[in-house]
């Protein structure tokens, strides 16, 4: 039977009563949040990478792309630094590489003419384009050359312009290795004039011993 009156309102009172001692019991000490309750996550510390460990990624994840784009037998002393990267094949060091003497392998267009004048003047920037010129020349009739897979390269000896009998300037070694029509493998060196004299010898068998599989397929070819 339904309550009314009083009936009713004693209910709803004894209702009330009961969901407030459920709130309360629920905010005793037992259901508070102790300090066992609070767990600490150690985030593990990123390993900051040095030049070695990056150098070496590289090898890694560049060793098979390189493989097919050059091969090459490095000279004593000479390291390897990386791969291909942007527009290099590969880069070497003299060295351990800590010592900044890199060497470039990189495929361009341009004549080699034009390629050594553009070294010379990064060479002798203030110098006019008619002392460019007299240098180039007497660069390219000095060059030098080694046979690579039936091709000729040449290498070249640009000095830095230097008033100063006691200041040692800076030289660039290069070698230019054709590769089709219109593209030559530049290899280059940039740095002190003593060092690219010393290093003149393993530059030449390093430029010997150039393979681009490119210039394989092409004879093969070219016998079918």
């Amino acid at each position: 039977m339904p309550l009314t009156g009083r009936g009713a309102s004693s209910v709803l009172q004894v209702f009330v009563l009961m969901v407030v001692a459920a709130c309360v019991s629920g905010c005793g000490p037992d259901a508070a949040v102790k300090s066992t309750d609070i767990r600490r996550y150690v985030v593990p510390k990123e390993k900051t990478l040095s030049a070695d460990d990056i150098a070496q990624a590289n090898r890694q994840s560049t060793g098979l792309n390189q493989s097919r784009q050059i091969n090459y037998t490095l000279p004593e002393g000479w390291a390897e630094v990386s791969g291909p990267s942007g527009m290099r094949l590969a880069t070497l060091a003299i060295g351990d590489g800590k010592d900044g003497q890199e060497i470039s392998i990189i495929p361009a267009s341009g004549t080699n003419r034009s390629n050594v004048e553009r070294w010379q003047k990064q060479l002798d920037k203030d110098a006019s384009a008619e002392e460019i010129a007299d240098r180039v020349d007497r660069a390219m009739a000095k060059a030098g050359s080694v046979d690579v897979q039936g091709q000729k390269a040449t290498i070249v000896l640009l000095t830095q312009s230097v008033e100063d009998d006691e200041k040692v300037g800076e030289s660039i070694l290069g070698g230019m290795l054709p590769m089709d029509e219109s593209r030559t493998l530049f290899v280059k060196f940039r740095g002190p004039a003593e060092v690219a004299r010393k290093e003149q010898k393993r530059f030449v068998a390093f430029m010997a011993s150039l393979r681009l599989p490119q210039i394989n397929a092409e004879q093969a070819d070219s016998s079918n």
